[in-house]
């Protein structure tokens, strides 16, 4: 009851489409920088062509984040609030602990990008493994706010970080595939990535996918099973109001389709199916976003 009289407060602000985008790109950004860190960071030789482009289409994709965080607040000149950690801030928050992994992050990135421009393995490897714990907790400090709510369903989940990290590895692999074969029509042929190599990425794509469908079903499982408003939030909510987003743009579109495609031994390293379902996935994820950041608010105004 607490928990509902404090997210019901008259001067609450429902969060929309700006923080769903928010989340879907610190996600891909974080997915398509550990992409990057396969070659550098723990030696997988083949995937070293695209370390250097996946880092910084990563810090490209974060670099957006702050101006979207900034302009949804309202009052945009108080973002600096957070920064200040000896007067506003409380350790304990999670609020604060993102702050920081944004700040950093992508400092980060950028020194590790520069030392596989200079090819400098030593210190690639190094700054990598900061960068990739970085990219990891940056997105998982994201599901840790939705997770410590105590009155947001379905968010109040021990699950949500790992949803929230899984969406991004998926995301950020198809973003990173698509962005690639653009590439290669601007680049030499010296510099182009082969589609054996994007097929490659698709292939670890897969697992991601089995692996966040069986996290939906679990979660589905525990909404049907659970209490009446855990019910009343996956069939009123999920499957009425947000069907689209929750199970057409993200189940079957995101996840469903590409697990078929990349299942099928006669298509599955064929260009045009793996950047179809890269593209599937890249979308379907945005789904995710939209129902997991809007769906709780939804079911608190209505029900």
């Amino acid at each position: 009851m607490e928990g509902q009289l404090i997210s019901s407060a008259l001067h609450h602000a429902p969060w929309g489409f700006p923080i769903a985008t928010y989340f879907w790109l610190v996600g891909a950004s974080a997915g398509s920088f550990v992409i990057s860190s396969l070659g550098w960071v723990f030696g997988v030789k083949k995937y070293k062509p695209t370390a250097l482009f996946a880092s910084n289409m990563a810090i490209v994709l974060l670099m957006i984040v702050p101006l979207i965080l900034i302009t949804d607040l309202g009052k945009p000149f108080r973002f600096f609030h957070l920064l200040l950690l000896p007067s506003f801030s409380h350790w304990s928050a999670p609020m604060i602990w993102g702050s920081c992994f944004i700040l950093t992050y992508p400092i980060s990135m950028m020194i590790y990008s520069y030392f596989v421009w200079k090819k400098n393995q030593k210190w690639a490897r190094i700054l990598g493994i900061l960068a990739v714990v970085l990219a990891l907790c940056t997105h998982w400090y994201t599901g840790v706010v939705m997770q410590l709510n105590p009155s947001r369903i379905p968010n109040h989940t021990s699950v949500a970080p790992i949803l929230f990290l899984t969406g991004a590895y998926v995301s950020g692999i198809g973003i990173l595939n698509l962005m690639l074969w653009i590439r290669n029509r601007y680049v030499k042929a010296d510099y182009q990535v082969s589609t054996e190599l994007l097929a490659d990425m698709s292939r670890l794509m897969l697992y991601g996918i089995v692996f966040d469908l069986f996290l939906l079903w679990n979660e589905f499982l525990q909404l049907t099973y659970g209490m009446g408003d855990e019910y009343t939030m996956l069939y009123d909510v999920l499957l009425g109001v947000f069907i689209w987003p929750y199970f057409y743009l993200e189940i079957i579109w995101g996840l469903v389709l590409p697990l078929i495609i990349l299942m099928i031994p006669k298509i599955n390293r064929q260009l045009f199916w793996v950047l179809l379902a890269s593209f599937m996935c890249a979308t379907g994820v945005y789904g995710m976003r939209i129902w997991w950041v809007m769906g709780n608010f939804y079911y608190q105004g209505h029900y």
